[in-house]
């Protein structure tokens, strides 16, 4: 495994790391969004070490900074945010295309990250699979009973002093309130339009969910509600996490995170070589 730094973009403002394995070419591509506004290694360093594991399966995974994170410069282009990104994405999707000759890549990232993988995949149609680490979701009422169930559960536990809730060591002050971020996820009409023409034209979409969107998806069957009308069939895959944190500050919760988008990644390589040799 070797990493390397880069610069690109019209104004190689944009500064990223790719990590690629040492002994062959690579494979396949994959480019990791930032999640939120944290620079490209990830919240407690999940895209580090996913992009160290992916490279023992021959996945070249450029991380970098979106413009304003990190080490990487605000754009001087005047548009809305949402264009920017979507111009910067497509920016290391080119760069790291270009640079290892890839002809097809996957985008990933977590939360916000997610979301702009997703959104950049609708639009490039070098894009052949996308990994969404807690994306949007949406209550069903499957969610509905469950959440009641586990509410009813944490209760009882209470009432017989086997639970205590977290309590807080002291309230936020009124400044510290004023910056916290409520972050609104794509709404469902916009992830059903992106999912059913990615679909259309044979992508495929690695959902993973872990127990810090407890509030919102709670079961694994909620994906094909969620989705009810879309023929999401084998392109389509999940992995349910209900015992890890939306970020995951334990090494073994990482690894098990890392360790599953690692085999849905390759399978993705295996189609994707088969489909090639079938040209």
């Amino acid at each position: 495994m070797k990493e390397s730094c880069c610069q690109f973009g019209p104004e190689r403002q944009l500064a990223g790391i790719i990590t690629e394995p040492s002994a062959r070419a690579a494979r396949f591509g994959f480019v990791l969004v930032s999640a939120g506004i944290t620079p490209k290694h990830g919240p407690f360093r999940l895209y580090a070490e996913l992009a160290r594991r992916l490279a023992e399966e021959g996945i070249a995974t450029l991380r970098f900074d979106l413009g304003g994170i990190g080490d990487s410069a605000q754009s001087t282009v005047q548009a809305p945010l949402k264009q920017r990104t979507e111009l910067e994405i497509r920016a290391a999707v080119d760069y790291l295309s270009e640079q290892r000759g890839l002809d097809a890549v996957a985008l990933g990232g977590l939360c916000s990250g997610a979301e702009d993988a997703f959104r950049g995949a609708a639009v490039d149609r070098r894009v052949r699979a996308v990994v969404l680490i807690d994306p949007f979701a949406y209550r069903t009422p499957g969610w509905a009973w469950r959440h009641a169930l586990y509410r009813l559960r944490r209760r009882t536990l209470r009432a017989l002093g086997l639970y205590a809730p977290p309590i807080a060591t002291k309230p936020p002050r009124e400044n510290e309130r004023a910056k916290l971020v409520a972050y609104k996820y794509m709404d469902r009409a916009e992830s059903t339009r992106i999912l059913s023409d990615f679909l259309e034209r044979r992508g495929r979409a690695h959902f993973v969910y872990t127990g810090g969107m407890r509030d919102l998806f709670n079961h694994e069957r909620q994906l094909c509600t969620m989705f009810r009308g879309l023929e999401l069939g084998s392109s389509v895959t999940l992995d349910y996490f209900p015992h890890l944190d939306h970020t995951q500050l334990l090494a073994e919760d990482r690894r098990a995170l890392t360790e599953a988008i690692a085999r849905r990644l390759s399978a993705t390589v295996r189609i994707e070589e088969g489909c090639r040799a079938k040209r």
